[in-house]
């Protein structure tokens, strides 16, 4: 444990904390990943990202290693469009205003 601004740190938070980078986004939507993160995880020019929108966070991925994984749960690429176009149109089904008064009476 470590001592830091008054309060004691574990290794796991320190490493977390030492991951962190801030950026910022231009007015075409762009941002910089910046070099050290992009050389620990061999993001080069042309690389294909892989961006997925998950409880209100973005998670970056490559899209090399977001296949692997792919390969590892044997779920084929075009299976798994098709799962993310049903996802999408059920969420938007699903999660409306109109639905949502019904929060209220259960």
């Amino acid at each position: 444990m470590l001592k830091f601004m008054g309060t004691f740190i574990n290794r796991n938070n320190l490493t977390y904390l030492t991951m962190i980078e801030t950026t910022k986004m231009s007015s075409k939507g762009q941002i910089v990943i910046p070099e050290r993160i992009r050389k620990k995880l061999g993001i080069e020019e042309g690389s294909k990202l892989i961006l997925i929108e998950k409880n209100d966070k973005i998670i970056i991925e490559s899209e090399k290693k977001f296949l692997e994984k792919l390969k590892k749960l044997n779920i084929d690429q075009e299976d798994l469009g098709w799962l993310l176009l049903a996802e999408e149109g059920l969420a938007r089904d699903w999660d409306n205003e109109y639905d949502r008064r019904w929060d209220d009476v259960l």
